[in-house]
């Protein structure tokens, strides 16, 4: 009877225990989401100066007025280069 109420017990309050791949698993993720929001930060700050870059500058990295223009309105996430 004892024995009977043990099991009932361990049976009723279930405890999960994470496993180390598990846990290495979720921190993996969590950096490459942490890398993934850096990335369109730093995406949206390149537009915003690239925006601001003076007619000279441009024509000297072999942009136009309107192609600067054009990068500078894109979204953030319309990220060509990032790896999906």
């Amino acid at each position: 009877m004892n024995m009977k109420a043990t099991i009932v017990r361990e049976e009723a309050s279930p405890q999960r225990e994470s496993s180390p791949r598990g846990r290495l698993r979720f921190i993996l993720e969590l950096w490459r989401w942490a890398r993934r929001m850096d990335r369109l930060a730093q995406l949206r700050r390149e537009r915003n100066q690239l925006h601001e870059l003076s007619d000279e500058l441009l024509r000297d990295i072999g942009l136009t007025r309107d192609e600067a223009n054009r990068e500078s309105r894109r979204h953030y996430w319309d990220d060509i280069g990032w790896r999906r």
